[in-house]
């Protein structure tokens, strides 16, 4: 395993322990999204745009490993409507952490802002913020009624209302246009 693979495992493992809420797959990709293009942590992810927001499938690559390794457990859970899953960290969470104890203190900061952040939302709250903001930094020159049209065109399931307000959120935590791809 790489030094770089074990590094985005244990940022991994720290935005899940500091999350406020369950975190499923669809949350823990959009966390790293965020931890890696809003704060610039160097996680070698190549997000693009798709059907629940920015995506990168060695994220859930990552995922599996840390599962091997017992860094990290899914559960599925059933829901009347489908499934989701849970991630909790397993029993070696602290071990591969200190692997990766210097990554982890060196960003320290950015994890613990992006958990605060962003850690008390749904998956379906973190696939619009992540659409926005990467609408945002793809079309920097756009005002923010032309980057909520624009998603609007990429999400119809929101209403035009919700994406608004969060694009106004957005705007107002200075996270439109702020990050690099």
């Amino acid at each position: 395993m790489s030094a770089t693979q074990l590094n985005r495992i244990a940022a991994m493992v720290a935005l899940v322990e500091g999350a406020h809420s369950t975190v499923g797959r669809t949350a823990l990709m959009k966390l790293c999204y965020f931890l890696q293009v809003v704060r610039r942590v160097p996680l070698g992810y190549a997000f693009s745009l798709y059907s629940y927001g920015p995506f990168d499938s060695d994220v859930m690559s990552d995922l599996q490993t840390a599962e091997g390794l017992n860094a990290l457990r899914s559960e599925t859970l059933m829901y009347s409507g489908g499934y989701g899953y849970s991630i909790s960290p397993g029993p070696q969470a602290s071990q591969l952490k200190k692997y990766s104890q210097s990554f982890i203190q060196k960003y320290a900061k950015e994890i613990g802002w992006v958990v605060t952040t962003f850690g008390r939302y749904t998956a379906t709250d973190l696939e619009l913020l992540s659409t926005i903001s990467l609408v945002s930094i793809r079309e920097s020159t756009l005002t923010n009624a032309a980057i909520a049209q624009r998603v609007s065109v990429i999400k119809p399931h929101f209403s035009m209302s919700q994406i608004q307000q969060k694009v106004e959120w957005l705007d107002s935590q200075s996270l439109l246009r702020k990050g690099e791809l």
